[in-house]
């Protein structure tokens, strides 16, 4: 672990989800992460040009996945899912949890890059709805045409909007590649600046898993 990881939750994420789901959020998170590349891989062991477009891709349905199954048991957790849908996120005391890999290096922390630059259309759409004011980044990537995608986000945005008081958006953002595993994660919330652009207005570096370490296969004899 690099030495400027807290070994426990910030003060932050104390603040932000409460002393009870605090710690589990600090490990959870990155165990979903990895969890999620991990299955990944062991589908499709021989594709990894394949599987570093489907890490980037925002449509990737198995971190969603796996944050739910992590985070939906912990004590104030509520799951938003909608049928038929890649999308399903957890809401934890008033936060919804956007998965976004941002990355595919150790060395670049989410700090680093440009709020909104890859987003997909959910992550854009929840914080158009429930971030604070913002306005399209020049250097914004342009969505491509998906009408299933736009009306899946259209009816997981609604569902959440339902919610009250109006949950507070936290991303989870995480850099991996398929040969390496999970290289970093982290939690961060944005705010929007004097002139309307995003930035980060807290970002945590979360505490890797342990490596799994295989076991030897056993020794065939005649």
């Amino acid at each position: 672990m690099r030495p400027d990881v807290l070994v426990g939750p910030s003060e932050w994420v104390v603040e932000q989800f409460g002393d009870k789901v605090a710690g589990e959020l600090w490990t959870r998170v990155p165990e979903a992460l990895s969890t999620a590349i991990d299955r990944e891989v062991n589908a499709h062991p021989a594709m990894a040009q394949t599987q570093e477009r489907v890490l980037a891709n925002p449509r990737w349905p198995l971190p969603y996945e796996e944050l739910v199954l992590f985070l939906g048991s912990l004590p104030g957790a509520e799951i938003i899912s909608v049928p038929k849908s890649v999308y399903q996120l957890v809401v934890i005391n008033g936060h919804v949890v956007v998965p976004w890999c941002y990355g595919q290096s150790a060395q670049t922390s989410m700090r680093d890059v440009e709020v909104g630059r890859s987003f997909g259309r959910l992550a854009r759409e929840l914080l158009r709805r429930f971030g604070p004011p913002w306005r399209r980044s020049q250097a914004e990537t342009p969505l491509p045409l998906d009408a299933v995608d736009e009306r899946e986000v259209a009816k997981i945005c609604a569902a959440i909007a339902t919610i009250e008081p109006k949950p507070e958006v936290v991303i989870a953002g995480f850099a991996g590649a398929p040969h390496l595993g999970l290289l970093r994660a982290c939690l961060g919330e944005v705010k929007s600046t004097d002139n309307g652009h995003l930035n980060w207005s807290h970002l945590d570096d979360l505490p890797l898993p342990p490596p799994v370490i295989p076991r030897p296969r056993r020794m065939q004899f005649p």
